[in-house]
C-alpha cells in the first residue's frame, strides 16, 4: 500500500477543524482531507475565499462545513467549536494552520507588531487547543497538528517576530505532548520552509524584503500532504523537504555556521 493510500484510509471519516482555510496550505488540507474522505469544519476570515475552498473541498467529495471568523477572537473560537459539536458530533482532528509575518528589522518595526504576530502564530492556537481538548478526548484517535515553521528551529534576521512566535508554539508543542498523550490526544508539528502561496499577503507589516522572500517554495498541496501524512502515522515532527531537515540538522548541531552566513548575507 502506498503512503497517501495509508494516509486516506487512517483520515476515512476523521472530523477535522481546519484553521487558515481561505487558501494556500489550508485550502490544500480542505481538499486533501475531503479526498480522504474526511469530513472539515474550516474558519477563514475572508469569506468568499473560503467559501471557494469548501468547493473545492466538496467537489473532491468531503462533507465541509464553514465558519467565517478570526481565530484570535474567542467568540469566533466558540462558534467554530460550537459548529464542530453540532454539525460534525464531535471533533478528531484540530489543524493549527493560521499565520501572519512581518518583514523589517526588530529594532524598526511598529510597537504592535509583535503582539500582532504572536496573537495568530501562537495566542490563537494555544487556546483554539485549550478549548478543543474537550471534544478532542472523546474523538478517535484524536490530533493536534500544527503548522509552524523551519524557522522555529533557527531565528533569521528581518523576521525577528515571525521567528520568536514559531519558537513559542514549537515548545509548546514539546511541553503538551506527553501531557495530552496521557488523555489520548496526540501532538504534531510541522516544520515548513518557504511555502509558495500567498502568505505574502498576511504580512502585518513589511518595512524592506529578505533575501530568500522571492525564493521558489514548495507547493501548498506538498505541505499539506506531508503534514497529513504525519498525522496518519501519529508522527511528532515533520518537515516537508530534504532543505527543511538540512537546516532543522544545522541548527542543532552547526549554529555557528548558520551565524557565520546570516552575517554575511542577512
Amino acid at each position: 500500500m502506498s503512503k497517501r493510500g495509508l494516509s486516506d484510509r487512517r483520515l476515512q471519516g476523521k472530523r477535522a477543524l481546519v484553521t487558515g482555510a481561505s487558501g494556500g496550505v489550508g485550502r490544500a488540507l480542505a481538499v486533501q482531507l475531503a479526498e480522504a474522505g474526511a469530513e472539515s469544519l474550516l474558519i477563514a476570515r475572508r469569506a468568499e475565499a473560503l467559501e471557494e475552498t469548501a468547493e473545492m473541498a466538496r467537489e473532491a467529495g468531503g462533507r465541509v462545513v464553514t465558519v467565517v471568523g478570526d481565530v484570535a477572537n474567542p467568540d469566533d473560537r466558540r462558534r467554530a467549536l460550537d459548529a464542530a459539536s453540532a454539525k460534525l458530533g464531535g471533533l478528531d482532528l484540530l489543524i493549527n494552520n493560521a499565520g501572519i509575518g512581518a518583514h523589517g528589522r526588530f529594532h524598526e518595526a511598529s510597537v504592535d507588531r509583535l503582539r500582532q504576530v504572536f496573537e495568530v502564530n501562537f495566542f490563537a492556537a494555544v487556546e483554539l487547543t485549550r478549548e478543543a481538548l474537550p471534544l478532542l478526548r472523546e474523538g478517535r484517535d484524536a490530533c493536534v497538528a500544527n503548522v509552524g515553521s523551519v524557522l522555529a528551529w533557527r531565528g533569521v534576521p528581518h523576521t525577528a517576530e515571525y521567528c520568536a512566535s514559531k519558537f513559542a508554539l514549537r515548545g509548546w508543542c514539546e511541553a503538551i505532548r506527553p501531557e495530552l498523550a496521557k488523555l489520548g490526544v496526540h501532538v504534531l508539528h510541522a516544520s515548513p520552509s518557504t511555502i509558495a502561496s500567498d502568505f505574502r499577503q498576511n504580512l502585518v507589516e513589511r518595512l524592506n524584503t529578505v533575501p530568500w522572500a522571492d525564493r521558489p517554495g514548495v507547493s501548498p498541496e506538498k505541505v499539506a500532504q506531508r503534514v497529513l501524512h504525519g498525522v496518519a502515522r501519529r508522527r511528532n515532527e515533520v518537515a516537508i523537504v530534504w532543505e527543511d531537515w538540512a537546516i532543522v540538522r544545522a541548527a542543532r548541531f552547526t549554529p555557528w555556521l548558520l551565524d557565520w552566513w546570516l552575517k554575511r548575507h542577512g
